[in-house]
């Protein structure tokens, strides 16, 4: 009788014991990934504040349905809907948050360091730091030190990850085949991807 038509929807009494288990009465609960709202109205029935996200268009609608369902909610007019426990009312807003390291509108990625400044000058096409690192250091990928006959196999990515700070330019940039660059993704900067494949066995075998 809970199901609200969510296919990844949980128990609630799920949802309570972990908020029991991790807050005090009128702490905050967030949920990034509300959906059809269970950790919310969890939070309220146990008399916490909760905030919850997510990027589902009617995700707004189905959390006032929900709390309407679990009466939590009593609709004043058609405009305002007060929340009848003691947290207070529903804030609802589209507006992006601000990011409090930076000032910056939110990222899709999350920064842990200070990006570097792009040096000045004229910039390359992905195109153009290909054919200029296969100049350099032919159809090899850098990561296992494989060589290809075709640069099709090889795919551009950074030395240092954007996430970690690194540059789009061509001084950060490095040519790795499909197995590296997604064994890589942005956890590892070059020297840690080359760390990798040799503790599992994965560079080439240099000839004596």
């Amino acid at each position: 009788n809970e199901r609200f038509g969510y296919p990844t929807q949980k128990p609630i009494k799920l949802y309570e014991r972990i908020i029991k288990a991790s807050t005090n009465r009128n702490d905050m609960v967030f949920d990034p990934f509300c959906g059809c709202a269970t950790t919310l109205v969890a939070a309220e029935k146990l008399n916490r504040q909760w905030v919850g996200i997510d990027i589902w268009d009617n995700a707004h609608t189905a959390v006032i349905e929900r709390l309407k369902k679990e009466c939590m909610l009593e609709e004043i007019s058609d405009r305002r809907i007060d929340v009848l426990a003691v947290q207070g009312s529903i804030t609802y807003t589209k507006e992006l948050p601000k990011r409090t390291d930076d000032g910056e509108v939110s990222a899709p990625y999350l920064r842990v360091k200070k990006r570097v400044k792009e040096p000045e000058g004229a910039k390359m096409s992905r195109v153009e730091m290909v054919d200029y690192l296969i100049e350099q250091d032919g159809s090899k990928c850098q990561g296992c030190d494989r060589e290809f006959d075709d640069k099709r196999y090889l795919e551009l990515d950074h030395k240092i990850p954007r996430a970690d700070g690194g540059m789009n330019h061509i001084s950060n940039r490095v040519l790795l085949c499909g197995p590296c660059n997604r064994l890589k993704r942005h956890y590892y900067t070059l020297t840690g991807l080359r760390g990798e494949n040799n503790k599992h066995g994965y560079m080439v075998k240099k000839q004596a």
